[in-house]
Parts: structure tokens; C-alpha cells; sequence
């Protein structure tokens, strides 16, 4: 067991970390939350047992930096940091890594698999640092392929020093020039088929696109790749000439090769978009989310092909008014799923569209487009797509390109709107059931171990979909459901059975530890079970 202090001077933020994940059967616990880097230095002093501080950066009386630095100070015990930050903490982040800080939980994506994994990872590490001498361990090549990922990320996110040593590229082996850098965004197409032919072994397919990728970069001598998630992936490459019909050239015959290679042994089929040449490395991320921007419009212009900064120019000029940031009233309505409203709403989104008729079939053509690909990412971020919708939209998509009739198309589209709807109704009959069923058993097993895993498999649902789907239903957290059940059996323990330890309430309610029995019943309920029992016994 691995034990984790949080510092953060947001209470909202601390309990959300809090509830993030399960953490002690993933062999985590949370012995320490402070609220300024103060704090935490001196119960650190204290209590050298911690391994993993999780710091936000902007607090008061003792900011991260600051702890950071105090901690690289003490000797005896050196817990890894994991940083917190925001999309405008740059230069904190920057300064952080200049510390010694190699790992960062963007705030605003915490996503409990992501952190998870970031959690394992120095986990592993960490249990490799004791068997391993420090010196063995940076040379490893597995070590310097992370270090390597980590830098590129932090180049896509943060940006690259103006003094960055050189040197760092012969370090890590990078297949890369520090200038003349393109960047790519390859997403996989038809990701619900993979996840469903892969299931839990969806490391083992993100390993292969990764092997794959890197093997035809290892052949042209050039380029780097690293995921970011299952479906997106991002190739940096460099080169030692600015003329735009060289790399043009060179970009289309490595990425050509990588969209074979992924068809022919993984069999998935991807969109790429690729950046501008980034001559200055300070560019770097605002060139990767121009890449990303322009894969955004594969369900625009069109999917299974690369979309170079020309393609997406041309369209974007052409396109008159665009719907993207006009649709929030739709989606709106959609949440709801009242359909009066929604058909009101897509009516609207029809009149918008009208307004680009006088410029030709091309332009309309591309607002139903846009239209659709709204349509479309609002049913996979909500679980509707799947095979079968799929084909309903491709049936959709095709008549776009073949439009002779706005009013026909019109009709259609408003008819998937309408069997969208249907399913959301079917669906949330159906996850009513699961969560009933879910909450029937944690409320009759409370005293046992339960986990998210052990209750997505009752009900045949991935721990991140059940998760997410549990607590939209309930309106609390997975973790925060089973605490409330079972400090309400404890009360009504103590209150029928005032005579009963509080080991054995503890014990009734599924908590092992007394202690931690305890501190979660006074955390919740307010008091400490002794209090409760004196005030219940009067």
C-alpha cells in the first residue's frame, strides 16, 4: 500500500480527488490532505512514510515550487511529486519540471483512468527504485523511452524552452531536429469495433499502433510517436530543409506508409491532420492543436485521409457560417430529450443553415456536415454509437454528397434526431435497471469488500462507463453511495445495539480498520461513533 498526501487549498478539489478513484483497492490510501505546501512540509517532517504528494502549484502561504524545493531539501525521503495545474499554469508547470517533477494531473481532465494509470506507473517505479541502484535504473532503456514520452508530451502541452540543451536529443535517442518540426494527429476511425474486439486488453492494441507507427519512422530515420489515449496518437517529425515541397513530399510518403501498415496488420483504419512547419520551437503547441483542429474535420471533408493545412484552409474559407460554437441550445435540448424542443432547436440549426444557400451546393453541403458531425460526437460522448447508428449516419452522410434537396435532406436528419431519441429513451430505461440492480447490491453486501469492478462486471458494464453512469443516475460518487449505505447501517446499528463495540460496528459495515471506520463515520456523519452512541444511548 502506497500512501498518497493531497495539497490543494480547494476543498471542492480536494474531495474530488478524494472520490476520483477507489483508491485503497488499488492499493492506494490518502493518509494526509493540507491546504498549502506549509502544511504539508511539516507533517512530512514528521512522518517520512509518505511516497506520493499530489501538489497543486497557486497556494497561499507556501505555494508548490516552494514545496517542491523544501522536499528536494530533506534528507532521508524524497516522495514523487505529481503536480496539479491548469491549462494557464505554463510557467509553474515549466518550473516545475526544472525541479525534478516529471509527472502533471491537468485539472480540468481528470479522468479516473488516466490518473490511475499515472498512479501505477510510479507505483512500478517505485517498487523498481528498491531492487534497482539509481545509477542502473537511468540507464535502463525502458526508463528513457518514459523520459522520452514525457518530453515530447510536455513539448506538446507546455512548449520548448528556448535553452533547451541540444544534448537532449542524443540522450534519449530522439529521431528528431530541434527546428523544420511537423506535427500529426492520427486518430482511429470506428473505435467502438476496436474497444469491442480488444475488451480488457486494450494496452495490447495501443502497444501495436505504437510498435507499428514507430517501426516505419525507425525505417525513414525520422520521428518520434507517443499516445495520448486508445484512439489518438501524435508523430512529430523533423527536417533539415524549409522548402515546403520537400516535406510535403516526405510527409505524404511516411504517412501513407503508416495508414498501409495500421490497414494491413492491425486492420484500423485512421484520419491524420498535420500541422504547418513549425520553424520556432516555441510554436510547438499551438502547431499540435492545428493538427488536432484539423483531424476534428474528418467528419467534415472526410474520413480515412490526410488532411494537410491547405485542405482545412480551403474548406474553412469556403464554408461561410459556420454552425461549431452555435450548437449548445441543441445539445441542450438533447440532454433533456424532450422532443418538441429538440425539433425546434434542429430547426433552428436548419434556418442557420439556409443562410448559405445563396452560395451554392458546396457551402451547404458543408454546414449538413458540420451539422452531423455535432450530431455525431453528441452521441458518442453519450454512448449511442454504435454499429447500427453508424450505418444510419453513413447513410445520412453519402445522401449529403448527393444533395438535390435541402427539404429531403432536412427530413432525414430530423428522422435520426427522432430514432436518437428513441434510444435515449430505451437506454435510460435500461440504465435505470443497471443502477437499481447495483444499488440492490451494494446495499445487501456492505459488509463485504465491494468494488467498482467486482459491480461493473455484475451488470455487464465497463468500470468507466458504470462509473460515470452511476453517479449521473444517483447523483453522488460509486465510493460516496457505499459510504452513505453503510454509515446509515452503522447508525442503525448503534441506535437498535448501543451495547456492540465499535470494532464490531466497524466490522458489520465492511471497514477492516476501526480507525478508518471512525474517521470516514465522523467525516460524514459529523461526530465520532463514540459521541453518536452517547448521544443515541440518552
Amino acid at each position: 500500500m502506497m500512501n498518497v498526501m493531497i495539497v490543494e487549498d480547494e476543498t471542492i478539489m480536494r474531495l474530488a480527488l478524494n472520490t476520483l478513484i477507489d483508491w485503497e483497492s488499488n492499493g492506494f490510501r490518502i493518509v494526509y490532505e493540507a491546504s498549502n505546501g506549509y502544511q504539508a512540509l511539516q507533517y512530512i517532517k514528521e512522518n517520512r512514510e509518505i511516497d506520493i504528494v499530489i501538489t497543486d502549484l497557486k497556494m497561499p502561504v507556501m505555494d508548490g515550487l516552494e514545496l517542491i524545493d523544501e522536499l528536494n531539501q530533506l534528507i532521508g525521503t524524497s516522495p514523487h511529486v505529481v503536480i496539479l495545474s491548469a491549462y494557464d499554469d505554463f510557467e509553474f508547470v515549466r518550473k516545475a519540471f526544472k525541479r525534478g517533477v516529471n509527472d502533471y494531473i491537468l485539472k480540468s481532465e481528470m479522468d479516473p483512468n488516466v490518473v490511475l494509470d499515472l498512479l501505477n506507473r510510479i507505483k512500478h517505479d517505485c517498487e523498481v527504485e528498491q531492487t534497482m541502484s539509481r545509477q542502473s535504473r537511468e540507464i535502463r532503456n525502458g526508463e528513457r523511452v518514459r523520459l522520452k514520452q514525457q518530453t515530447i508530451r510536455e513539448w506538446l502541452e507546455i512548449g520548448v524552452s528556448p535553452q533547451s540543451e541540444p544534448s537532449i536529443l542524443e540522450d534519449l535517442n530522439m529521431r528528431l531536429e530541434l527546428n523544420n518540426i511537423t506535427v500529426s494527429m492520427i486518430r482511429v476511425e470506428g473505435f467502438a469495433e476496436v474497444q469491442e474486439r480488444y475488451g480488457s486488453s486494450i494496452g495490447e492494441f495501443v502497444s501495436s499502433v505504437v510498435k507499428s507507427i514507430d517501426q516505419v519512422l525507425t525505417e525513414v530515420g525520422t520521428g518520434e510517436v507517443i499516445s495520448f489515449n486508445p484512439y489518438e496518437y501524435v508523430v512529430l517529425l523533423s527536417f533539415r530543409t524549409c522548402s515546403l515541397m520537400y516535406v510535403r513530399q516526405s510527409i505524404s510518403q511516411i504517412m501513407d506508409q503508416i495508414i498501409f501498415v495500421l490497414k494491413e496488420y492491425i486492420n484500423i483504419q485512421v484520419t491524420i491532420g498535420v500541422s504547418e512547419l513549425c520553424e520556432e520551437l516555441k510554436q510547438i503547441p499551438a502547431f499540435y492543436l492545428q493538427a488536432r483542429k484539423y483531424a476534428d474535420l474528418r467528419f467534415v471533408i472526410n474520413k480515412h485521409r490526410i488532411i494537410y493545412p491547405e485542405d482545412a484552409k480551403h474548406f474553412l474559407k469556403q464554408s461561410g457560417e459556420t454552425l461549431i460554437g452555435k450548437e449548445k441550445a441543441l445539445l441542450d435540448a438533447l440532454k433533456e430529450g424532450e422532443e418538441q424542443t429538440v425539433l425546434q432547436e434542429l430547426d433552428n440549426m436548419f434556418a442557420l443553415i439556409k443562410r448559405s444557400a445563396s452560395m451554392g451546393n458546396e457551402i451547404l453541403r458543408a454546414r449538413y456536415m458540420e451539422l452531423l458531425m455535432i450530431l455525431v460526437k453528441f452521441m458518442h460522448d453519450n454512448g449511442f454509437v454504435n454499429n447500427q447508428e453508424m450505418n444510419k449516419i453513413e447513410d445520412v452522410y453519402r445522401m449529403a454528397w448527393q444533395i438535390d434537396s435541402a427539404g429531403h435532406l432536412q427530413a432525414r436528419i430530423s428522422s435520426l434526431v427522432k430514432q436518437l431519441l428513441q434510444e435515449m429513451d430505451k437506454k435510460a430505461g435500461q440504465m435505470n435497471r443497471v443502477v437499481a440492480i447495483a444499488q440492490a447490491f451494494i446495499i445487501e453486501h456492505s459488509d463485504e469488500d465491494i468494488t467498482l469492478r467486482k459491480v461493473s462486471e455484475i451488470v455487464h458494464l465497463s468500470e468507466s462507463h458504470f462509473s460515470t453512469l452511476f453517479s449521473k443516475a444517483v447523483g453522488e460518487t460509486f465510493k460516496e453511495f457505499i459510504t452513505k449505505v453503510r454509515m446509515e447501517k452503522a447508525m442503525e446499528s448503534m441506535k437498535k445495539e448501543p451495547y456492540l463495540k465499535i470494532y464490531e460496528i466497524a466490522e458489520r459495515t465492511g471497514y477492516a480498520s476501526t480507525e478508518h471506520f471512525s474517521r470516514v463515520f465522523k467525516k460524514v456523519i459529523g461526530v465520532s461513533p463514540n459521541q453518536f452512541m452517547k448521544t443515541v444511548s440518552k
